[in-house]
């Protein structure tokens, strides 16, 4: 496991499917703010 970057650091390299399942990196839409929002599902 890796430490947690620190305020300032780069974010790590992450791909992650979006709402629609298309999977996309967190470097894709480079220069633009980028908010990640992890949501626990019930089931």
């Amino acid at each position: 496991m890796t430490a947690a970057p620190r305020i300032g650091e780069p974010a790590p390299q992450l791909r992650l499917p979006d709402l629609d399942g298309e999977v996309t990196a967190l470097d894709d839409p480079a220069g633009s703010p980028v908010l990640v929002s992890f949501l626990r599902h019930a089931g």
